[in-house]
């Protein structure tokens, strides 16, 4: 009975907190489907942040040639799934 409890109480915890994290990303969805003048949904949402992300540290990275190497990697992986989920270059 108390095992039941405690699975019951992290499963609500657990829906709660993935609420929690979805409801910005959400509200980032709509604000680049306003943008980009099509509709995003979440997990393209997170392929664009990814993308947004590599870019930065791609770019504003003040480290050695082998950081500088695998951010250029990670930047092109991310622009081409975003290609791939069709959110860039319709």
């Amino acid at each position: 009975m108390k095992q039941t409890m405690t699975f019951q109480h992290e499963e609500r915890f657990l829906l709660r907190f993935a609420q929690m994290v979805r409801k910005p990303i959400a509200l980032l969805a709509g604000y680049y489907s306003k943008v980009l003048d099509t509709e995003i949904n979440l997990r393209q949402t997170l392929l664009l942040l990814n993308a947004q992300l590599a870019f930065f540290f791609t770019v504003f990275s003040d480290c050695s040639l082998f950081f500088r190497a695998l951010f250029i990697f990670w930047l092109c992986d991310a622009l081409f799934k975003c290609k791939r989920a069709r959110v860039i270059g319709r």
